[in-house]
């Protein structure tokens, strides 16, 4: 048995004559980042798909020698999965890290390096990744610029969006941060909603107008349609940018989301704005 590396996660696999390599279903589920119930159940469902013998073997404590593995004290027998099992398990569990196992699984594969790839291995290729995405990220700096995004912090932010779209590598989150630091002076839609409702400087009409229904919390939809009906913002490719009359009072940033895990794209603005638009 020798270990492999899948994105800083030890993968346990057996050397086959047959098959080059066999992964249990708990190593499986480990790449995938799913449970083991998960791949038993894709299993089932999609029998007609994975076959035994080609995509999986069930091996007993009497077929261990000539598949070249050790079977747990008390177990009778064992689920192994073939490179090609592990690759076609891929198509059925939806998810980015899903898709990135399978390449990796794929590209033992085609490459044959299986059992040859040492952590400094890795390291290589995670360092040719990096230097990839940064060739990438200046091709879209220039070409985004060309285009008219011109401002520093939307470009930089709209590169690295495009980088991890291409390659899957972010690298605000590289640096450890959760997203682009918003200047104290800037605030979120929501945020100003909330500034409007608290101030005595807005009528009880204008502060109902950034609310909900009943006029018990913020409602960011509609201080969004304002300031479009208003001519500062427009919506692009599903986000709201500014528009050149809104540019001077508005900054496009990355941010981790207040409310789940996601990082969430959007426009901040100057509280002069409302001066402009309420």
């Amino acid at each position: 048995m020798q270990t492999l590396q899948f994105e800083y996660e030890d993968i346990e696999i057996h050397q086959n004559n047959t098959f080059d390599f066999l992964l249990t279903t708990k190593e499986v589920a480990k790449g995938y980042g799913v449970s083991e119930s998960n791949i038993r159940e894709t299993k089932r469902v999609h029998k007609d798909e994975l076959i035994e013998n080609k995509h999986f073997l069930v091996v007993r404590k009497s077929d261990e020698q000539k598949f070249g593995v050790v079977l747990p004290p008390k177990v009778r027998t064992q689920t192994f999965w073939t490179k090609r099992g592990i690759v076609r398990l891929g198509f059925f569990i939806k998810s980015e890290r899903a898709k990135r196992f399978r390449d990796w699984s794929e590209d033992l594969i085609l490459d044959s390096y299986s059992i040859s790839q040492t952590p400094e291995n890795h390291l290589k290729k995670r360092t040719e990744d990096l230097e990839f995405a940064g060739r990438q990220f200046e091709v879209f700096e220039k070409t985004f610029f060309k285009i008219g995004i011109t401002k520093k912090e939307e470009l930089a932010i709209t590169s690295n969006r495009a980088v991890k779209n291409e390659t899957e590598i972010d690298f605000i989150k590289l640096a450890g941060k959760e997203g682009i630091e918003t200047d104290t002076k800037f605030r979120t839609v929501t945020d100003l909603c909330e500034f409007i409702r608290g101030s005595d400087d807005f009528s009880e009409e204008q502060k109902l107008s950034v609310s909900t229904k009943k006029n018990d919390k913020p409602r960011a939809e509609k201080l969004n349609i304002i300031l479009r009906d208003n001519g500062f913002q427009e919506k692009v490719d599903g986000d709201w940018k500014a528009t050149e009359k809104g540019e001077k009072f508005s900054q496009f940033v990355q941010n981790k989301s207040k409310y789940s895990a996601k990082t969430v794209y959007h426009t901040v603005w100057k509280l002069e704005v409302l001066k402009e638009i309420l």
